[in-house]
């Protein structure tokens, strides 16, 4: 998958660091985060790739487009 460098930068904007997510689908063919999962969003890599500290103590990449992800807030 290839995205452009704006959509990076989009990813990057909307998903800052210590953003609190919480996934509904996972890729992962082998070791999938299980829907409902919430975690701390740690760093948008230089491909897009939002990788996230999960609260079950997994670190796991999410690929938009592969994998679905909400913001949540928890105020």
């Amino acid at each position: 998958m290839n995205i452009s460098r704006e959509e990076i930068e989009r990813i990057k904007e909307n998903y800052p660091v210590c953003t609190r997510v919480v996934i509904y689908h996972c890729a992962d063919i082998y070791l999938p985060i299980k829907t409902g999962t919430k975690g701390t969003v740690c760093v948008v890599d230089d491909l897009g790739t939002i990788h996230v500290d999960w609260d079950n103590g997994r670190k796991l990449g999410v690929i938009l487009g592969e994998d679905s992800i909400s913001i949540i807030d928890e105020n």
